[in-house]
């Protein structure tokens, strides 16, 4: 029995020798692996590398069995290699390790290949594909460098995995865990049985003694085999230092890593920027002094599973709006202030209402916020806490009072500004020879007040040339017919300064179409008349403020029906027989607005013009007084008094909202002059004045032939 024991630890100790110098060829030849893997040709500055092969490799070999939480990398060596006693034989021992990165590398592990090379740690070493293994901490240290990591710190969950199923005693669990291995390849647990067994009675001075036990007692000797196979023969603190490694990594002084890390115990962000790459998650992350974490894809995500103390910015590279899913999660409490930026300004915050992108269920109301203002058109986003977690909302803003007000003058504008009367086209033809046609000439140049309802003013001013001419004539005794061409260019600059903000617009457009006027022709230039006219017209608008210029155009046509009666009330002679005639002419005008325009801004709001599409009516008498002197010259004054009345307000409606123009009735009053010379030709200036604050002036010339 003595001699058995005996033979039985003699044995025992000649095995784990054996083994151990089997472990080390068997580590060497993975140091060799490793190192082939990681050191690819293109480290060297060869051609030969191929970063989509190397991407495939990663891939495969690495990130899957990373993520996969059922692999041998969170099971433990022996999971996976009956040589797991190597693999913890020669695993440091140590309490503590750490190391550096640094150098000049950029590298990004994710799926898309880099130029650069990776760094692969973990703190236990059960996967062949990890390079650096057993580290409690990685200092990243280097100012302005990139790195790429992958930080797998899978030793907690390899320890928790193996205690839960196979007990407390670290050895004899690791013993169990490896004996389910064998289970599931019976020949190699033969094969290994009786390589051990050869190697026993190989030993000169034990042989003998091992032969006759297992004659003697086969079960005993059976036994001394199967424990050789499975006992890990290593020191107990080795075990145990091995199995309490945790992972930390430092990151600091202005350094940029990016890089995924698996079940991280901490991670220590300063001064620095991380990309966590797909599903990072982390035990306990601290941040100060300007710490970034920036996700790039949707598809990238950060759990955190302790407290989290705040600090730092989470920068999201992408449009919020491509993931339905939070993109971080808290599962214990969060308190402090965080920042969260959106490198992308969301186009349709709208779409944004209700999304959750933050999962907490114990945090502080305050503990998250938008780094600034986001906003799109009328609606503000809003980073508010809600049910587990932060969602966005949305708040609708007022339309800013200083573009409302320029909109909706420039809806009018473009409306009006090619409007003319029949006595704009210089003149009316009592006051010349009917039988003769007439080219035209006009300039006008004015200045606008309006403002929108209880609002914001603007203040406009604009210029512009009319021309035209008749085309057709025909005559009678008792009337006359004309037909006439016209075209124009108009501009109006407007601009806005007050609580509501200061803003300046801008537009210009071409305008062209047909006229026809028919007169009566009555004894001393009496009778009445009528006018009409039919325009299309086209408008370039502007408008801008301190952050942004939007851009858009309008078109449409415009149309006047016009008419009147001229009436002599008085006549005489003055002077040296200078003919003297007063005359009164009641007058009545509709106009068609049909100019419009709507666009989408380059915030996403939905603009669309308001007013187009009316009739805009006036109605008032003209007084002018003829002085026909003897040397061929004609000098008429005249004054006109006029109500006008739109159906419409002009405005703008933006997102749904409405603003318009005060002011639907306004008075007019005009005056002014015109002088002709013998029949030839004539000019006309006027002055009028509304009670809207409106104000023109403009300068006609006629020439008869």
């Amino acid at each position: 029995k003595q001699a058995s024991k005996q033979a039985s630890k003699q044995a025992s100790k000649q095995a784990s020798k054996q083994a151990s110098k089997q472990a080390v060829g068997r580590v060497n030849l993975l140091t060799l692996s490793v190192l082939s893997l990681f050191c690819t040709p293109y480290a060297w500055g060869s051609d030969a590398y191929d970063p989509v092969k190397e991407a495939e490799i990663k891939n495969k070999f690495i990130l899957e069995a990373a993520e996969d939480r059922n692999s041998h990398v969170w099971r433990g060596p022996c999971s996976v290699s009956f040589d797991c006693f190597g693999m913890f034989s020669y695993q440091l021992g140590s309490d503590t390790r750490s190391t550096n990165v640094g150098g000049d590398a950029d590298f990004s592990f994710s799926d898309k290949p880099a130029s650069g090379v990776s760094h692969y740690f973990s703190s236990g070493k059960t996967d062949q594909n990890s390079s650096e293994y057993g580290y409690d901490e990685i200092n990243i240290t280097g100012k302005n460098y990139n790195s790429g990591i992958l930080a797998v710190d899978n030793m907690p969950v390899v320890k928790k995995y193996i205690t839960d199923n196979y007990g407390a005693d670290l050895k004899q669990a690791v013993k169990k865990q490896l004996q389910d291995l064998y289970k599931t390849r019976p020949e190699a647990w033969e094969e290994n049985k009786k390589r051990t067994e050869e190697a026993y009675i190989a030993q000169p001075e034990l042989g003998e003694v091992l032969k006759k036990l297992k004659k003697t007692k086969p079960q005993i000797f059976n036994q001394l085999i199967e424990d050789a196979v499975l006992t890990p023969y290593t020191p107990q603190t080795n075990l145990d230092n091995i199995f309490n490694k945790t992972l930390h990594v430092n990151i600091e002084n202005k350094s940029h890593v990016a890089g995924q890390v698996l079940e991280l115990t901490k991670m220590t962000l300063k001064d620095s920027l991380w990309e966590p790459r797909r599903h990072s998650d982390i035990h306990t992350l601290e941040t100060s002094d300007n710490a970034r974490i920036r996700l790039n894809t949707k598809d990238e995500k950060l759990t955190v599973h302790k407290e989290y103390k705040g600090g730092a910015d989470f920068l999201f590279g992408y449009d919020v709006r491509e993931s339905d899913e939070p993109a971080l999660t808290f599962e214990q409490n969060v308190s402090g202030k965080s920042n969260v930026v959106l490198e992308q300004n969301p186009k349709n915050v709208k779409t944004l209402d209700g999304r959750k992108l933050i999962a907490a269920k114990q945090a502080d109301k305050d503990a998250f916020g938008l780094d600034k203002t986001y906003k799109t058109g009328l609606y503000e986003l809003l980073l508010k806490q809600c049910e587990g977690g932060f969602c966005f909302g949305v708040q609708r803003l007022a339309i800013p009072e200083a573009e409302a007000v320029l909109y909706a003058q420039q809806a009018y504008a473009a409306n009006t500004l090619f409007g003319l009367r029949a006595a704009d086209r210089g003149g009316d033809v009592y006051a010349a020879d009917p039988s003769r046609q007439k080219l035209w000439l006009r300039f006008i140049g004015g200045r606008s007040h309006q403002n929108i309802r209880g609002g914001a003013a603007a203040d406009g001013r604009r210029k512009g040339v009319q021309i035209g001419g008749e085309v057709f004539v025909r005559q009678n005794e008792g009337s006359r017919l004309a037909i006439g061409v016209m075209g124009g260019r108009v501009g109006q600059h407007a601009s806005v300064n007050g609580k509501g903000g200061a803003a300046g617009g801008y537009l210009h457009g071409y305008g062209g179409g047909v006229y026809a006027a028919w007169h009566q022709l009555r004894d001393k230039q009496t009778g009445a008349y009528l006018d009409g006219w039919l325009q299309y017209q086209r408008f370039k608008h502007r408008i801008n403020d301190e952050n942004r210029a939007e851009r858009y155009k309008t078109k449409g046509w415009t149309a006047s029906v016009e008419g009147g009666y001229n009436a002599l009330v008085a006549e005489g002679v003055v002077g040296k027989g200078n003919n003297v005639r007063f005359y009164l002419q009641p007058q009545a005008q509709f106009t068609y607005l049909g100019v419009n325009g709507g666009f989408t801004d380059s915030e996403g709001t939905a603009v669309g013009l308001l007013g187009s599409g009316q009739w805009q009516s006036r109605a008032g008498i003209r007084a002018k007084t003829r002085f026909a002197l003897r040397n061929g010259v004609n000098l008429q004054p005249f004054a006109a008094f006029n109500v006008l009345h739109r159906s419409k307000s002009f405005g703008v409606v933006m997102d749904g909202e409405k603003q318009t123009l005060a002011g639907r009735t306004v008075l007019e009053g005009r005056f002014g002059i015109e002088a002709g010379w013998k029949g030839h030709m004539s000019a006309r200036i006027g002055y009028g004045k509304r009670t809207d604050g409106d104000k023109e002036a403009a300068l006609s010339l006629k020439w008869l032939f």
